[in-house]
């Protein structure tokens, strides 16, 4: 009998550990698994750095623990609780001297993929949860190297692999071509695909990659290019032909989905969620006059202004950056706005041979006042903008200023989905 007892103990005090290892722990927040690393041997050796626990992270992340991620105030910064998120040194001030030297270029499963800048010039895996890195090799030609890289890590199915790949554009008089480069930290080589994908029309230079279930994906315009570097594989998928849409439109992950997320012309707030690889479904629409009622009496954007006025910043001056399932987060240009409004209301003449566009003052009713200002009509807009990050939630329409603000560099935003995960950066092979 006794012996029976002591067999039921074992195997209870087994499940016991079972669901705190497999279940409990891998759903901890970062800085709740660092406090229970120095509990004991045991937990440090299946905390730190471990294939099999890193596989249940990744199946079943914290919500505490997730979130999006950029560079932003000196630092990695999170669309979340900084707090739960617990990444132990976001300054990266260990890695470069200033955050200036760092591009954040993808997000995969807990790992970043970071261009260090400043005279060290490479590509970076990261792991910011246990501080881990590993340093490429250089891709021939070196100059090849760009802010469209995308990052694939999947630590359920390959723990210790990792793959990069770098979407080279083409185009001429036919339309688009895109190849695509690939690095595996398997071979520690970079290696060109054999897939090749065209598409016929205006020029469509591939954006921002998203990451999700072994694929990554760039937005081009009217269509979604993606690759699948298991099976060496590649295509398009059209996106959603949104009625009146205007050029603010982003595609982002979440949890392993797919949103598509736009602003038409007319301020309208749309987010779609890819099914099945194919098909388009829209999830939300949300209207102008929802925002000005839900959000009264400081109306939009804590500013006293009306449905037109409203709908003319979405249109023109809101970009939709990231979509959690529920809540939509826009940044907004709201000091471009006021300057449009203050000083240049309609547009006059624009004269590119002298490099000056002259607007009409609106207090002037014949029109023969005008106030002209000096614009450098050759800069590509390589600059970083500052803009205010704003989240609304798509069911009841409520709009909240989040405090924070977001840089927009190059034309894109760098804010990614992202995880804390302990998984440890797989080595490359050389």
């Amino acid at each position: 009998m006794a012996s029976e007892n002591e067999t039921f103990h074992e195997e209870t005090a087994h499940l016991l550990d079972d669901i705190i290892c497999h279940r409990i722990l891998p759903r901890l927040p970062c800085k709740l698994l660092s406090r229970c690393k120095v509990i004991s041997k045991g937990y440090n050796a299946l905390i730190a750095p471990n294939t099999c626990f890193a596989n249940f992270q990744s199946i079943n992340p914290s919500p505490a623990s997730t979130g999006f991620v950029y560079i932003n105030d000196s630092k990695l910064s999170f669309l979340a609780d900084q707090d739960n998120i617990g990444v132990p040194d976001p300054s990266l001030e260990f890695m470069v001297k200033s955050l200036k030297d760092v591009k954040l270029l993808a997000s995969a499963n807990g790992l970043l993929l970071l261009y260090l800048l400043g005279g060290v010039n490479s590509l970076c895996i990261y792991n910011p949860a246990i501080m881990e890195k590993t340093v490429l090799p250089k891709e021939e030609p070196e100059e090849n190297i760009r802010k469209t890289m995308g990052l694939v890590f999947n630590p359920f199915a390959s723990p210790k692999k990792f793959v990069v790949v770098d979407p080279l554009f083409k185009f001429n008089s036919a339309g688009n071509e895109y190849c695509f480069n690939v690095f595996s930290s398997q071979t520690g080589k970079w290696t060109c695909s054999r897939q090749k994908v065209f598409m016929p029309g205006l020029r469509c230079p591939p954006t921002r990659p998203v990451y999700a279930l072994g694929l990554v994906y760039w937005s081009c315009i009217d269509y979604l290019l993606w690759f699948d570097p298991d099976k060496d594989r590649a295509g398009t998928i059209p996106l959603p032909n949104c009625i009146g849409l205007g050029n603010m439109r982003e595609v982002e992950v979440y949890k392993d989905e797919l949103n598509y997320m736009c602003i038409t012309f007319e301020g309208e707030i749309e987010v779609w969620r890819l099914i099945g690889g194919t098909k388009w479904n829209r999830l939300y629409e949300l209207s102008t006059n929802t925002l000005i009622h839900e959000n009264s009496p400081n109306l939009c954007f804590g500013l006293p202004i009306g449905e037109a006025e409203t709908r003319y910043i979405l249109g023109n001056y809101a970009v939709p950056l990231a979509f959690d399932g529920r809540n939509i987060y826009l940044a907004v240009n709201i000091k471009a706005w006021r300057l449009e409004k203050d000083w240049l209301v309609s547009i006059k003449n624009i004269d590119f041979g002298e490099d000056v566009l002259s607007f009409m003052d609106p207090t002037d009713e014949d029109g023969s006042l005008f106030y002209e200002t000096e614009i450098d009509v050759n800069d590509d807009f390589e600059t970083s903008l500052e803009k205010e990050l704003l989240c609304c939630d798509m069911v009841t329409g409520k709009l909240v200023n989040t405090g924070k603000s977001v840089i927009q560099t190059n034309r894109n935003f760098r804010i990614f989905y992202y995880h804390n995960s302990m998984a440890a950066v797989p080595a490359i092979s050389m």
